[in-house]
C-alpha cells in the first residue's frame, strides 16, 4: 500500500494521522511526476492528493481513503461502535472539508501582496473565522471531539489549525480559538502521531512561504 501525498497538504496530513493512529504500515511517496501532472493523472485521474494505491488499484479523496482504512483495518477503529458518535465523527470531518478548510486554502493566492485582491481575501478570511467560531459550538472537547479518545474527526483539523496559525498573521490577523477548541488543540497535539505529522506539515508550509509562496 502506498499513499501519494505532500507534507504541505492538510488533506494528506489527515490521512497520515489516521494511518499512524491505526498503526498501518504504508509507503509515503510524492505524486509520481508531480501534483496534477499528466504522468500522475494516468494513475489518479483527478491528479489530486492524497491518493492511495492498494495493489494495482488507485483511489483519491481523503475521506474515501479514511473510510477504506476503517473498513479494511477494523482492529483499531477511529469511528468506534456507537452509531451516534460515528455520525458525529463524520459530520465534523465533513464540516472541515466542505465548510472550513476551503476558505483558508483560497487565501494561498493572496500570500504575495503584488497579486493580492484585498476584497476577495477579506471575504475568505471572514468566512474562515466565522466558521471556526461556529466549530466552537459543534462539539464539546472531552478532551477530543467526540469524547475521551482520539478518533476520526480529530484527524481532520490539526494541520489546518497550524496552517491558519501561520497564514493569518501574514494578512494582519491572529488565530483566535475559543476555550473548547483551545482545549482540543492542546490534547490532540499531545499525541505523538499527530504532533509528528503536524510539525512536518507546519515546516513544509513555512518553507513554501519562505520560497515565495509560489
Amino acid at each position: 500500500m502506498e499513499l501519494f501525498s505532500l507534507p504541505v497538504s492538510t488533506y494528506s496530513a489527515k490521512v497520515r494521522i489516521a494511518l499512524g493512529l491505526k498503526n498501518i504500515a504504508c509507503t509515503i511517496s510524492p505524486p509520481p511526476g508531480g501534483y496534477s501532472t499528466e504522468e500522475y493523472m494516468q494513475l489518479v485521474p483527478l491528479g489530486t492528493i492524497p491518493a492511495l494505491r492498494v495493489d494495482d488499484q488507485y483511489f483519491s479523496e481523503s475521506d474515501v481513503i479514511m473510510e477504506f482504512l476503517e473498513d479494511a483495518y477494523p482492529e483499531v477503529s477511529l469511528l468506534g461502535d456507537d452509531n451516534l458518535k460515528r455520525a458525529q465523527h463524520r459530520f465534523l470531518a465533513r464540516y472541515h472539508d466542505i465548510w472550513l478548510e476551503p476558505h483558508l486554502r483560497r487565501t494561498f493566492a493572496h500570500v504575495d501582496p503584488a497579486g493580492r485582491n484585498q476584497a476577495e481575501l477579506d471575504e475568505h478570511l471572514n468566512k474562515f473565522e466565522e466558521r471556526l467560531q461556529k466549530l466552537e459550538t459543534l462539539f464539546t472537547a472531552a478532551p477530543f471531539m467526540t469524547g475521551e479518545h482520539i478518533g476520526y474527526a480529530d484527524c481532520a483539523f490539526p494541520a489546518t489549525i497550524e496552517l491558519a496559525d501561520i497564514l493569518l498573521p501574514v494578512f494582519g490577523r491572529t488565530l483566535t480559538l475559543g476555550p473548547n477548541m483551545a482545549r482540543w488543540r492542546e490534547a490532540v497535539l499531545a499525541n505523538p502521531v499527530v504532533k509528528a505529522v503536524t510539525d512536518e506539515s507546519r515546516q513544509a508550509t513555512l518553507d513554501w512561504m519562505n520560497a515565495g509562496g509560489g
